[in-house]
């Protein structure tokens, strides 16, 4: 499976009204950021270091949710999945910007030796993920 991540902006922000944008060129805004542990705070903080920069964070929260809810409060501005994004651009006081970046566009694999050694529950997550469900 994969996704991308975008840039999430509250409506009237300046970057508002950009259909894509490189996550270089929002390092001039505050960011809501999800904490240093994640996959996405340790990406964008290489980043921003290959352009000799660091990001600009008001606020660090714990999920998704949350940094949607301080984008929305116009409090900054964050990366964050596109697919969510979706949801909360619905309501009107978000917009989501796709990046341009091509690490923005990630691939995530689930990694075992033989599909028939795992346990049942192990198995049945497997096939969540890969869709491997049978209908």
């Amino acid at each position: 499976r994969g996704d991308e991540l975008a840039l999430a902006v509250y409506a009237g922000h300046p970057l508002a009204g950009r259909k894509s944008i490189a996550f270089a060129q929002t390092l001039d805004h505050e960011h809501v950021g999800l904490p240093p542990s994640t996959a996405v705070h340790a990406m964008l903080a290489r980043t921003a270091a290959r352009h000799g920069r660091t990001v600009d964070y008001r606020v660090i929260v714990s999920s998704f949710d949350a940094a949607f809810r301080v984008v929305a409060a116009r409090l900054g501005i964050a990366v964050l999945p596109l697919q969510l994004g979706a949801i909360y651009a619905s309501a009107g006081h978000v917009r989501v910007i796709t990046l341009s970046d091509a690490w923005a566009r990630r691939r995530f694999a689930v990694c075992f030796r033989e599909f028939e050694s795992l346990l049942p529950p192990a198995r049945r997550m497997v096939d969540y993920l890969t869709s491997r469900v049978a209908a």
